[in-house]
């Protein structure tokens, strides 16, 4: 399997690598540790510029390649390779295209920026990377995989999730719950005051309760497939709106990873993800692991 660890140096950052270190990979695996270096100029303190110096002098990059040998050394072991890049460029661009020449089955990044501004709210970069790489994205929090949500919603994309799921030997050691959201069986206001006669009521009471059959039968084959792939592995049934629903179960279960899946978009919509995919990613204390539909099509390959 091929893991491309986007690296900055920032404490999420440290994160991440802790999580791959811990990760139980398959042998044989690769990591790739990539550190991209985003040239921010201040002409007011830039520092005279030595016309005979090459580019990478002036921009550090020998100093930045062993700081990041150093960072990345200890994760090195048999059956998994490590092999630090280092590149100059728009960071969000270049871990998508990184990925893509590498043919990396799996991205992991920190889940915030570096900075006041990073602090604060979910990395752009963690953000658009998620929304744009052509494999599964794992936007770490915790250094740890004990407890995993699999988020499902019981559409055919979310089957080719599970299969995708089962395949993964990263996740042999964890604890998957299926997680569904079925619609509240209450009618909500806005049906209330549209069923004056009671028709409408009965039947969104009726395709609520068909909808919450239909993700019971889905969540038990879900977990029929993971356990067939000797994980271990149970499923819920909650009522609620899905994000909020999902982030809430997240906290008090005191899970470690949230899988999601997303349907694929294009164009500027294609930052935004799916909105429940993108609202889990931004308020959930866990780490994230967003799957784009058209990214299941075939499991990693344990070998590359």
């Amino acid at each position: 399997m091929r893991i491309l660890l986007a690296f900055d140096g920032s404490a999420c950052a440290e994160t991440a690598r802790d999580l791959v270190s811990h990760l139980p990979w398959p042998d044989p695996s690769r990591v790739d540790a990539l550190r991209v270096i985003e040239p921010v100029f201040d002409l007011f303190v830039m520092p005279p510029l030595d016309l005979e110096d090459s580019v990478d002098e002036f921009l550090g990059v020998a100093e930045v390649r062993a700081s990041l040998d150093a960072e990345v050394s200890g994760l090195a072991r048999p059956g998994l390779i490590v092999e630090p890049h280092v590149v100059v460029g728009r960071a969000a661009s270049l871990i998508v295209e990184t990925a893509q020449e590498l043919g990396s089955d799996l991205v992991v990044m920190g889940s915030r920026g570096r900075g006041p501004i990073g602090s604060m709210v979910l990395g752009s970069v963690s953000a658009e990377v998620a929304g744009h790489a052509p494999c599964p994205v794992l936007v770490a929090r915790a250094s740890t995989c004990a407890r995993t949500i699999l988020a499902l919603d019981g559409t055919p994309a979310a089957d080719r999730i599970v299969e995708a799921v089962s395949d993964w030997p990263f996740l042999a050691e964890t604890h998957l719950e299926v997680v569904s959201v079925a619609p509240s069986a209450v009618p909500g206001p806005g049906v209330m005051l549209s069923g004056a006669y009671g028709m409408p009521i009965a039947w969104y009471e009726e395709a609520a309760e068909s909808a919450r059959t239909t993700l019971e039968e889905a969540a038990t084959a879900a977990v029929q497939r993971l356990r067939a792939g000797d994980l271990d592995a149970g499923w819920s049934i909650y009522e609620g709106d899905p994000a909020a629903t999902l982030i809430e179960v997240a906290e008090r279960t005191n899970a470690d990873l949230v899988i999601l899946g997303t349907h694929g978009l294009s164009g500027m919509s294609r930052l935004l993800m799916g909105s429940v995919a993108r609202n889990v990613l931004l308020h959930t204390h866990a780490s994230v692991l967003i799957v784009r539909d058209e990214q299941v099509g075939s499991p990693p390959n344990p070998s590359s």
